[in-house]
């Protein structure tokens, strides 16, 4: 339909409707992920101190990666992105989640030892909230008491998005292993500047690289 794919053409934006995954994990991990670095950041939790944790999702949301199957068994990276106690252990050691974090907690014995800590169960709250909201929930019981968070939008939803500092961050993070610091640099202005660009081929030039490290 032509003239549907020009409605809206130069006012209407369909990009500021788009997600951006702030955790390199399944998006239903998200929501619960956000509930506890929250948690963890007011209330100073450290890893070691957590008894138990009890993560809520939708009912979508458990099937995938809160259970049936054992999803503390987690022998590689897919494994690791659709496991819920693995994010929540990473999330609750780390104070945060990014790419990198497979490489150092894949097979880390005290991150396997925390994900078995941490059980998932259907939340109605997130329940009632799909499909419309990927909400989630953290429960974290300590020696000191029981912290609970719901998270109705996860960060990076066009309701609750990241700030430019992080989205930049992420950006960061995950050229780092192939672009070196200038290259990233200049990549990163030109996408932001990208409708004063020509050609792409000046894009495609700057995303070319090698593992750097």
């Amino acid at each position: 339909d032509p003239a549907r794919a020009v409605s809206g053409l130069g006012t209407q934006w369909e990009t500021l409707r788009l997600a951006v995954k702030p955790y390199p994990s399944c998006r239903y991990s998200h929501a619960a992920i956000d509930a506890i670095l929250a948690l963890k950041r007011e209330h100073g939790i450290e890893a070691d101190e957590v008894e138990e944790v009890e993560i809520g999702l939708p009912q979508t949301g458990w099937n995938i990666i809160g259970g049936p199957d054992d999803k503390t068994r987690v022998e590689s990276v897919v494994d690791g992105q659709f496991s819920m106690p693995f994010c929540a252990a990473v999330a609750l050691r780390e104070g945060s989640f990014v790419w990198d974090d497979y490489a150092r907690h894949l097979g880390d014995a005290r991150t396997r030892e925390l994900t078995k800590r941490v059980r998932s169960v259907v939340d109605p709250r997130a329940e009632a909230e799909f499909p419309a909201n990927m909400s989630g929930s953290a429960r974290i019981r300590t020696g000191r008491g029981l912290f609970e968070s719901f998270v109705t939008v996860p960060r990076g939803e066009p309701g609750n998005f990241l700030e430019d500092r992080e989205f930049r961050e992420k950006f960061d993070g995950l050229c780092a292993p192939y672009l070196d610091a200038e290259q990233v640099n200049q990549l990163a202005d030109t996408l932001l500047s990208l409708e004063k660009c020509n050609s792409i081929s000046a894009v495609m030039a700057l995303s070319e690289g090698e593992r750097v490290h």
